[in-house]
């Protein structure tokens, strides 16, 4: 049963559920549900706490915020709701758009937190993705709502799936649509507004997901925690909706969370903070400092205990030895093919080609069947083997060796092929194409490169010197095209992840070959140029055709949410896919 408050001006009504008492534990939805999708939480939770499981603004009998709202508007509408409830510091979970508010809550109101959980939170999305969710959200403000493709990514197969989908797809029947069009706009905008001020929340912070939702993943949970200094990241089985598909897992860790220490004792504030940097912050770093090293990319693969063939997206591979002939790959032992792989009779090891990101990327990330979207056959030691590759390895198994967090797989091996196709190298967390460089340099042509740096939406324009409009780019020296890029991105003074390849032209008009890489940027002000949207106005400020006609793609791409890389030259060329947004 709702109970409704008025709130102060401008926020009008809140419409919340209660229940128990004690500790405030405070609940936040995601867009589109309402307060009732807590209802396993608040049964569990409110034998310990005071539960209030509020309706988000436009959602249930809760007010909708004015159009156009942004993140921090809905951080200040939870205040109001607070202050108006007389809670005093809470416990305080949000599950999606929910987390984007509980996560900006936390960081503005301290004074007010005892802890803090983001259950599916996003966090920093990269470029492609928030391009498609952007697309989505302005597609939404049309008034062309669908509501049925998330429902198809939110939930799987299993009978725990199928029910939930049905009590979620009743509260999306149930939605105002204007409400829902505001906070949509609000989520797909929101994923970077308060992740650059995580480190200043001191609480404790509970960063959950499922292990196969494919855009709030585990990798942002880890990312969050890591950047919180009392942070901790968990992945469910399950996709979006795990308070409801793993509700007692959920309930578990929420309980182990609530009785977590709010605070530190100075005493021990130094030496906690010590061990905290060793146990979060060095890891990451270390993975960074390991990410220096330049290598190939590889997609391992073999036969589960199903028959079926499963395979990973791996960079940790090395030859061994020639007599006998083997080789090695590392596996986490939180992979979820860690038993198909280690129980496997053998392996084999695909060596990706430059044009075979794509592949990379469909290895990486979670998929119903990975397989159906490559071409590959049976390899003559029976491991699945892929087509295009530059070489690829049959092996036998010949020892495991467990090593910390990760399982060594060493194989014999018992086949193998080459082609003369130059191999995928990955450098930074971003792909390299070192035969690409290679092969302009070696035309004798300028290589120039350029940096797409985009942020919700809109794009870095710098002034081109002749009243005209250019992306920030430079000659390519000695140190390459990634040391280039660097270069650029730190003259913006903007923190920039860079990101794949966008375009590769030859510019015969002014003798050059040209690397474009789209990057994402987070937020902050450039110290050259602003970030503008590619309007038609805009575009023809760009006085470069062969750059107007790129950016022209990709403001195409962006509001499409599907993306390719550009081989040819100034005029003319291929467009090759390499992600779609979902």
């Amino acid at each position: 049963m709702s109970t409704t408050l008025q709130l102060s001006e401008p926020f009008g009504t809140l419409s919340y559920r209660e229940a128990g008492s004690g500790e405030p534990l405070v609940l936040i939805h995601g867009v589109g549900m309402q307060s009732a999708a807590w209802h396993p939480q608040i049964e569990a939770l409110s034998r310990s706490n005071r539960v209030l499981a509020l309706d988000m603004p436009g959602h249930g009998g809760t007010s909708p915020l004015p159009q156009g709202s942004d993140l921090p508007d809905y951080v200040a509408w939870l205040h109001a709701a607070l202050t108006a409830l007389g809670t005093g510091p809470v416990n305080l979970a949000g599950h999606s758009m929910g987390a984007l508010i509980a996560g900006g809550f936390a960081v503005e109101h301290p004074e007010l937190l005892r802890r803090v959980a983001l259950l599916n939170g996003v966090f920093r999305r990269e470029a492609p993705a928030r391009a498609a969710v952007v697309s989505r959200a302005e597609e939404i403000q049309t008034g062309q709502i669908d509501l049925e493709t998330p429902l198809q990514r939110w939930f799987g197969s299993s009978a725990a799936d199928q029910k939930a989908q049905q009590e979620v797809a009743g509260w999306l029947s149930e939605v105002d649509l204007g409400g829902y069009a505001t906070a949509y706009r609000a989520f797909a905008r929101g994923d970077a507004t308060y992740a650059g001020r995580f480190g200043g929340i001191a609480c404790p912070l509970l960063a959950l997901t499922g292990e196969d939702d494919p855009n709030s993943t585990p990798a942002m949970a880890q990312a969050m925690a890591e950047a919180a200094p009392r942070g901790s990241a968990v992945a469910l089985t399950g996709r979006h909706m795990v308070n409801l598909t793993a509700a007692d897992a959920v309930n578990d860790h929420l309980s182990q969370w609530l009785n977590q220490a709010e605070h530190i004792d100075p005493k021990e504030q130094e030496g906690h903070t010590m061990a905290k940097d060793m146990q979060t912050s060095d890891p990451r770093a270390l993975r960074d400092a390991f990410g220096t090293f330049m290598t190939g990319v590889t997609v391992v693969t073999t036969h589960g205990l199903d028959g079926a063939p499963v395979g990973f997206t791996a960079n940790s591979f090395t030859s061994v030895s020639l007599d006998p002939p083997l080789v090695l790959v590392c596996l986490a032992n939180s992979s979820r093919n860690y038993e198909a792989l280690t129980q496997a009779p053998g392996f084999a090891v695909n060596i990706l080609a430059e044009g075979q990101k794509d592949i990379s990327n469909t290895f990486a990330r979670p998929s119903e069947d990975r397989f159906a979207q490559v071409d590959w056959h049976q390899g003559p030691h029976g491991a699945p083997v892929l087509a295009g590759t530059s070489a690829w390895f049959d092996c036998s198994m010949h020892k495991t060796v467990p090593a910390g967090d990760h399982v060594i797989l060493i194989g014999k091996v018992e086949a193998f092929d080459t082609s003369t196709a130059p191999g995928l190298g990955y450098a930074r967390g971003a792909y390299v194409t070192p035969a690409a460089e290679a092969e302009a340099l070696a035309k004798g042509a300028r290589l120039v490169v350029s940096a797409l740096v985009e942020r919700s939406g809109e794009v870095l324009l710098v002034d081109d010197g002749n009243g005209g409009l250019t992306l920030p780019q430079m000659e390519v020296g000695r140190s390459g095209a990634s040391a280039a890029l660097t270069q650029l991105i730190e003259a913006s003074g903007l923190s920039a992840d860079p990101g794949f390849i966008y375009s590769v032209f030859e510019d015969a008009a002014r003798e050059h070959q040209h690397i474009s890489f789209l990057c994402q940027a987070a937020e902050g002000a450039p110290k050259q140029g602003c970030f503008t949207a590619l309007t038609p106005s805009t575009l023809m400020d760009i006085a470069d055709p062969a750059m107007r006609i790129m950016l022209e793609r990709f403001a195409k791409e962006s509001h499409m949410g599907n993306y390719g890389v550009y081989f040819g030259n100034q005029i003319s060329g291929n467009v090759r896919k390499i992600v779609s947004g979902s």
